[in-house]
């Protein structure tokens, strides 16, 4: 009986507590009713503790929503290549490819949003953008917004001074912060800040040669290493066997051929070269 009675005085303090509570929030009805007690009425107490479930399950509901919010924005990923370092590429979750120069910072998502592209950009960086039309790019700078959809470009932002982009191929839409002038820089073109306003020039092409002449991988797909590369030799390509797509390799180049970048990557990670006339392929 010990045992039972101290149960029973636990669960009355218990609903005390919470029947204070109620009462302070004004979510209980008179307290007599027929000359017995609201709160001794089984009944009230019931409701009493369905209304405490109702405000616990909101509460609940709502860190549950903040855990989530402070989880997507933990989402944000922040790349930067150090001073002398060579041009670090990465790949971006929708295919796109950028390549940083030495003191450069890149802030992007995780994940993008289904209607939009956005990374911010501090520093000297080239940008070769998967082409998605219903999902326009964005890259944002201390001077201007840049919006692209698919394209080759480069954007060198070091200071609210100095801005220039320069496009290989396709075409890129710049609105200045301060003014919102906007410039459209089709290929073969560069635009720089001269006085609050955009500039357009002829751009040199052998700038975009510069960004793969030292190269650094820092645990990327094998298969993005090799696209990389592809895109960069004229004549020789390099196949990944699809069992590798996982597998991560950090390693850097520095003006080796194509057929010596496999072998490279092969011996890394103990792997398979081959090769049939223009053709190599890396496998098991």
């Amino acid at each position: 009986m010990m045992i039972q009675e101290k149960q029973e005085k636990i669960i009355d303090i218990a609903w005390e507590h919470l029947y204070r509570r109620l009462e302070q929030d004004n979510l209980l009805p008179p307290k007599e009713i027929s000359g017995r007690t609201v709160w001794q009425s089984s009944g009230i107490r019931w409701m009493a503790a369905s209304v405490a479930i109702l405000c616990i399950s909101i509460v609940s509901i709502w860190l549950i929503k903040q855990h989530i919010h402070v989880q997507q924005c933990a989402l944000l990923v922040v790349l930067h290549n150090e001073m002398n370092a060579p041009t670090l590429a990465t790949t971006l979750e929708d295919g796109s490819i950028v390549y940083l120069s030495e003191q450069t910072t890149i802030r992007y998502p995780e994940h993008f949003q289904d209607d939009k592209r956005i990374v911010t950009l501090q520093g000297n960086a080239f940008f070769e953008i998967s082409r998605q039309p219903e999902r326009p790019f964005f890259i944002e700078t201390e001077v201007a917004e840049i919006e692209v959809l698919g394209t080759f470009f480069h954007v060198k932002n070091s200071d609210h001074s100095t801005f220039l982009l320069s496009v290989r191929d396709g075409e890129v839409r710049v609105t200045l912060k301060k003014n919102n002038l906007t410039t459209h820089v089709k290929a073969g073109e560069a635009v720089f800040l001269e006085s609050d306003y955009l500039q357009i020039t002829n751009v040199d092409m052998h700038l975009f040669n510069t960004c793969f002449e030292k190269i650094h991988f820092k645990d990327e797909r094998v298969t993005d290493i090799a696209r990389i590369i592809n895109l960069h030799s004229h004549l020789t390509r390099i196949e990944v066997s699809p069992e590798l797509n996982n597998r991560k390799l950090t390693i850097t180049f520095s003006g080796e051929t194509p057929e010596l970048m496999a072998q490279l990557i092969s011996m890394a990670l103990n792997l398979t070269y081959s090769q049939h006339q223009h053709t190599i392929y890396i496998t098991k």
